[in-house]
């Protein structure tokens, strides 16, 4: 009996260690950051899937240390639907956000040849974000969101957070001196919270949503003149963007600097991702690019959706590499694993978690509701030359499909990553399958769909 006493109270210790130490995860949430955008070789097969000019120590550690995904995706070519995906594990179709919030009227729908449909300006109150989900199956975690939310809905207080910056937009990140894009503030509110909860002995989920490298540029002059100095790439050579660049890299320094201090390290799940692909232009000076991808944000050419996916903890084998197509709607039930949330996530998730590839060297397959991938944008931005199109991706082949024509074109991103080769008319029966697979799709969630002008 004296036995199975001492066994039962070592059994009750353990798991009591076991909850203690409960994982911490830190979101690193990029604005408008290209798939090249850092000094990351995203795709150790391509010399080009890196820029030639930004310089991002910091993320070349946290690669260094964790997986890179190859194929990673955002779930939508504008930042607010993004975000919506990443806090619900739902696209932005399926929850009718089809553009940035407080978008839905304007030049973008006027005098075109379809009308773009209205879509929701906040985040619905009934949906279930990261932070609640944590805070009803894992309660003693500690949440927070600093910096850019987009969202409207009251605010990340009004959705699971503890801690955070505020209804804040685009508007906050457009700050020059003495603070550029906010980094160093909204670095230093994480920190601080970091602190807080390693002294308080709680796991936390930290979500960190930097506002650059949304235009417009900020950086500190001596930043830019660091870059001034340094040879210009063919691709990127803009010295502003740059420094901009590596400010936000030195923020996600501090970071990994502050954890490694508090002694996190080896308890903690790092994920840095971005909300889309990078812009082209500002007037009429070009400031970024996202060569070898074709496009930039705001169309769902790869340009506007692939995107950097770096992930560092617990399990995860360093330096590896990951070629499986992930997408930020995956989050959601990654985190959730990652936190080990026992319940069973709701069947209109359409996320998968990642842990499963992150645990054994990048290599298996994902269990998502849809097979297929899809992006869907049925609006304008004439500035960019983008009309309502949808994208989906099956393997390595990539249908786009244009609203205004009814055009389809075809490709096989495995050979041609720049979309340069349309295979439509060589390939018509996958053309054909991968169409009525987005139309399917769009259909089963009700997607919003652009309507030709009366």
């Amino acid at each position: 009996m004296a036995f199975r006493q001492v066994a039962t109270a070592v059994a009750l210790l353990a798991l009591a260690s076991m909850a203690r130490a409960q994982p911490n995860i830190v979101l690193i949430l990029a604005d408008d950051m290209s798939w090249v955008g850092t000094s990351v070789l995203m795709d150790p097969d391509r010399p080009d899937s890196k820029s030639d000019y930004h310089w991002t120590p910091a993320l070349e550690r946290l690669a260094r240390e964790g997986m890179r995904f190859t194929d990673a995706y955002a779930p939508h070519p504008n930042c607010s639907p993004t975000r919506l995906a990443i806090q619900t594990g739902k696209s932005p179709s399926q929850l009718n956000m089809s553009d940035i919030i407080n978008r839905n009227t304007g030049p973008f729908y006027e005098g075109l040849p379809m009308v773009p449909p209205r879509h929701i300006d906040h985040i619905p109150h009934e949906e279930i974000t990261i932070a609640e989900l944590l805070k009803e199956h894992r309660p003693g975690y500690r949440t927070a969101h600093f910096g850019k939310w987009h969202l409207g809905g009251g605010g990340p207080g009004r959705h699971g957070y503890d801690e955070h910056s505020g209804t804040t937009s685009n508007r906050e990140g457009a700050s020059p001196a003495p603070d550029p894009k906010r980094t160093v503030s909204v670095t230093t509110r994480a920190l601080d919270f970091l602190r807080h909860s390693k002294t308080a002995g709680d796991p936390f989920f930290l979500q960190v949503s930097y506002y650059a490298v949304h235009l417009g540029v900020h950086a500190f002059d001596a930043t830019v003149r660091e870059f001034e100095a340094r040879p210009q790439g063919q691709r990127h050579k803009h010295p502003g963007h740059a420094a901009m660049t590596h400010e936000l890299d030195r923020g996600v320094g501090r970071l990994l600097a502050e954890i490694d201090r508090l002694q996190l390290a080896e308890s903690s799940y790092v994920i840095f991702t971005s909300d889309n692909g990078s812009y082209l232009d500002a007037g009429t000076d070009r400031v970024s690019s996202n060569a070898p991808l074709r496009g930039q944000k705001a169309s769902t050419w790869e340009g506007g959706i692939r995107v950097p996916l770096v992930v560092r903890g617990p399990g995860i084998e360093a330096g590896s590499v990951s070629r499986v197509p992930a997408t930020g709607t995956d989050l959601f039930s990654t985190i959730a694993e990652m936190a080990r949330v026992q319940a069973e996530l709701p069947p209109t998730i359409e996320g998968s978690s990642l842990l499963r590839l992150l645990r054994n060297g990048g290599e298996g397959t994902l269990a998502r509701r849809f097979e297929s991938l899809v992006w869907h944008f049925p609006h304008y931005q004439t500035q960019k030359g983008t009309t309502p199109m949808s994208s989906i991706r099956v393997g390595d082949w990539k249908l786009v499909k244009f609203y205004e024509t009814g055009q389809c074109q075809l490709f096989d991103l495995g050979k041609d990553i720049g979309e340069s080769t349309d295979l439509s008319a060589e390939e018509p029966k996958i053309t054909e399958r991968l169409d009525k697979q987005l139309a399917s799709y769009l259909e089963e969630v009700e997607a919003p769909m652009a309507r030709r002008r009366e």
